[in-house]
């Protein structure tokens, strides 16, 4: 049986639990805010400490969450925000999950879309999926996500149009052509020094909308 991820029922609570939150902060987010949407890898980023506590970041990342979630709940996690820009990375739990590079790459084409549709006025970024470590001390977080499956879903996702594509996968590769030790805590999830190296391409992004 391949060794896929599950959804359990505590991660499902946990899902509707952040959400609830989403909701209820809704009405209180600023107008023309610039939103991080994802799974974990985004849940998990500090944008206020490493991208600036002066800008109007909003963290809207669900770990363990993959395009079918945010499909299903896009307008109340990020659409009605109106956010001036939106960071999207989302993917790799799909791949996590036994679901195909192609069905993949359908699903995020889908949202962006409906994002275009939803929030016209955002300029939307499509972060790449990044690199995971496949050795064997990292098998029971990475399972069945493969490097060779990211970079085909990465090559793909830079042809997607309406959508500006940030590559970040080669930023946290060792020489192997993994990710890097020093860049995860497991395998899959990130350290601190990762999201301080991507907060350094993401901020040239943000400081457009500086004035």
């Amino acid at each position: 049986m391949p060794n896929t991820d599950t959804i359990s029922p505590e991660l499902s609570a946990y899902h509707q639990k952040r959400l609830a939150q989403f909701r209820l902060e809704n009405e209180k987010v600023e107008p023309e805010s610039i939103v991080f949407v994802g799974d974990s890898i985004t849940e998990f980023f500090p944008i206020k400490k490493y991208l600036g506590r002066h800008l109007p970041l909003v963290n809207r990342g669900i770990a363990g969450t993959d395009t079918n979630w945010l499909l299903e709940h896009l307008d109340e996690q990020v659409a009605t925000l109106e956010a001036s820009k939106l960071f999207l990375m989302i993917g790799v739990n799909d791949l996590g999950l036994g679901y195909s590079v192609t069905d993949t790459v359908g699903k995020i084409a889908e949202l962006v879309s409906q994002l275009r549709m939803l929030s016209p006025q955002s300029e939307i970024y499509l972060l790449s999926v990044l690199p995971v470590n496949e050795a064997q001390a990292f098998s029971k977080m990475v399972k069945i996500r493969k490097n060779a499956d990211i970079q085909l879903l990465n090559a793909n996702l830079k042809t997607l149009p309406g959508v500006d594509f940030i590559d970040l996968y080669p930023l946290l590769l060792d020489g192997d052509g993994q990710l890097a030790s020093k860049y995860t805590t497991d395998g899959l999830h990130l350290s601190q020094l990762a999201y301080e190296s991507l907060a350094e391409v993401l901020g040239s992004y943000l400081n457009e909308s500086v004035v």
